[in-house]
């Protein structure tokens, strides 16, 4: 996974708000909170609702994020680790619909888990990326 697809995938520097030039940059910016409207280019992104997001946030938390300005540093972590997942899946399938559906499917290779409900753990979400890292080299359909 490219830190660049994950900046893109949260809004690039104009959301960011800062130029984010290295992968040690961004996880800084992570780091310090990212702000709340990299929710919305997430989902805009992958072509995911609120629903599909409530897998890896709870509800609540999203529901509580309206009005605020900044993420902690564990929700940012949570959503820079999901659109991290979300742009190496729809590099592999190249189409962010059929990426967005595997995600959201139960998945024989994981133990027919959702993969994006994985996704809340970092365990979990290198998992997932073992899982696309084969698909991508053909060893799993």
């Amino acid at each position: 996974m490219e830190w660049n697809e994950t900046v893109k995938a949260l809004g690039g520097v104009a959301v960011l708000g800062k130029k984010v030039n290295s992968g040690v940059a961004f996880a800084r910016r992570v780091e310090q909170g990212l702000p709340c409207t990299v929710i919305a280019k997430l989902k805009r992104y992958g072509h995911l609702s609120d629903m599909d997001l409530t897998e890896v946030i709870p509800r609540r938390t999203l529901t509580s994020l309206q009005g605020l300005r900044k993420l902690t540093v564990e929700q940012s972590d949570r959503i820079a680790r999901t659109a991290a997942i979300v742009a190496f899946a729809q590099r592999i399938f190249g189409d962010p619909q059929i990426a967005r559906d595997w995600l959201l499917t139960p998945n024989p290779a994981l133990g027919n888990e959702i993969p994006l409900r994985l996704v809340r753990t970092g365990s979990g979400a290198k998992v997932v990326e073992n899982v696309l890292l084969r698909i991508e080299h053909g060893v799993y359909e």
